[in-house]
């Protein structure tokens, strides 16, 4: 929200944003430097340098949370949709195998704050899905 609200020069957007980073900089929980990172890109007036894919953290999360004899779970590189082991996929390049054995269990939070990070490194960041 504060990305959108300085793409369109929102009144206290800028010191939102200033102060939201510092608070994510102190924080450091997953997810916190991806997050500050792009505010940062934002407050300066550039691209993050991440695509923009439609995937929804808690499902992300989820399949890095999954055990390794759970099989394989997908991310759709064109829709954002992750695909459990057993959906059929096909192997057109546009799936990205999401890697198992994350630890379970922790805060909401802390979980979407993974699934961000984890996104960030493959060159991604999420955007709205639209149905």
């Amino acid at each position: 929200m504060l990305v959108a609200a300085l793409a369109v020069a929102l009144d206290g957007a800028d010191a939102a944003a200033r102060a939201c980073r510092e608070e994510l900089d102190a924080r450091g929980l997953p997810g916190d430097a991806e997050l500050a990172a792009e505010l940062a890109a934002a407050l300066d007036g550039r691209p993050s340098g991440l695509e923009v894919l439609p995937a929804d953290l808690g499902a992300v999360a989820e399949a890095l949370e999954a055990g390794p004899a759970d099989g394989l779970w997908l991310l759709d590189l064109d829709r954002g949709d992750v695909l459990a082991p057993d959906e059929p996929s096909g192997d057109d390049g546009r799936h990205l195998p999401i890697p198992p054995g994350a630890p379970a269990g922790a805060p909401e939070e802390e979980r979407r704050g993974r699934a961000r990070r984890w996104l960030a490194e493959q060159g991604l960041r999420p955007g709205p899905r639209a149905l």
